[in-house]
């Protein structure tokens, strides 16, 4: 994505459909407008780290993390669309 310019959701949407991922892996895709947060998901059992990989794209830069492993945990919110697109802090 050159700087200056807004992510294309779309065009992120179709580049993930091109990658035919097994289908238990969750995707979710949601743009606020300049940049698009992805996530990567697999079913967690409830009690572990869920495994998910995060990525942003916007202008002059994309980012892939996986979030800590504190933050994978069951209701701390690490794996979401939302982290994607505003990182949360590391934790202490």
């Amino acid at each position: 994505m050159p700087e200056g310019g807004k992510a294309d959701e779309a065009a992120v949407r179709r580049a993930l459909a091109g990658l035919r991922l097994d289908p238990a892996i969750r995707t979710e895709v949601r743009s606020d407008g300049v940049q698009v947060g992805v996530l990567l998901a697999a079913r967690g059992n409830g009690f572990e780290p869920q495994d998910c990989v995060l990525a942003r794209v916007r202008p002059g830069a994309t980012d892939v993390w996986v979030p800590s492993r504190i933050q994978r945990m069951p209701g701390e919110g690490g794996c979401s669309v939302a982290n994607a697109l505003t990182p949360a802090p590391p934790p202490h």
